[in-house]
């Protein structure tokens, strides 16, 4: 990630927050306490969010209360297709699904994991594109990989209060390409990168054999591989 500029523009950081607040709220978000979540006063607020449904980016509802707007919607979709990420994801990791465990895609924005893909054992292929719910970076071995890219600076403004345990652990996840956690249930959840730097981490959770681990990564290796390739996606249609 790029240092903050000279000059950075505040109000477009500012704007920025209230739309990811209110695109990542299941529920509708309302002036006070998006500005107490914030940190800003609800006048501020207020006028950001009055200027994104103009925008279309976010609506307005009769009791003043603030959802997102269809231009979110077009938003995502534009930028799905424009990575060809979710496409590639759809026709590359349905395979890794034999393995009976979880298999995701995500990102990392700020302290939080978001996931492009979410497949569960049991659950219909269609659902696994877009979970809405974050997931704590640091509990997270999608997380703590992307989090071994971004640097002491990041980690230090985002987790204040444990960059002494989280820096040694990820200068080795750094080093080693690879994210291992040990579930208190037992087995294991592993990530490895797509690209490098990484645009995404491509992860593998459930109950794993310590002794599968190298078989297991050497084919989310050559998954993530794929995954991370500048091809432009196939039209399903």
């Amino acid at each position: 990630m790029e240092g903050l500029p000279a000059q950075p523009n505040r109000s477009v950081m500012e704007g920025i927050e209230v739309l990811f607040a209110v695109a990542g709220s299941r529920a509708a978000v309302r002036v006070r306490p998006l500005a107490r979540e914030l940190g800003m006063t609800p006048t501020r607020v207020q006028r950001y969010l009055a200027t994104l449904a103009h925008l279309g980016l976010a609506r307005r509802n009769p009791d003043r209360s603030y959802a997102v707007g269809p231009g979110i919607h077009a938003l995502s979709a534009l930028s799905l297709s424009a990575s060809g990420l979710a496409a590639r994801a759809m026709r590359v990791l349905p395979a890794l699904g034999d393995t009976g465990h979880i298999v995701a895609v995500g990102v990392l924005w700020r302290n939080m994991v978001s996931y492009l893909y979410f497949s569960q054992p049991g659950v219909p292929r269609a659902e696994a594109l877009g979970r809405s719910e974050g997931y704590p970076a640091e509990h997270s071995s999608i997380g703590l990989l992307l989090l071994a890219h971004r640097g002491p600076d990041y980690v230090k403004r985002h987790f204040p209060e444990e960059p002494d345990r989280l820096l040694p652990l990820l200068e080795d996840v750094r080093r080693k390409k690879r994210a291992v956690i040990e579930r208190p249930e037992g087995g294991f959840s592993i990530a490895v990168p797509a690209g490098m730097p990484p645009v995404a981490g491509l992860a593998v959770s459930g109950a794993i054999h310590a002794a599968s681990i190298p078989r297991l990564l050497k084919r989310m290796r050559a998954a993530a591989l794929e995954l991370s390739e500048d091809t432009p996606p196939t039209n399903p249609l």
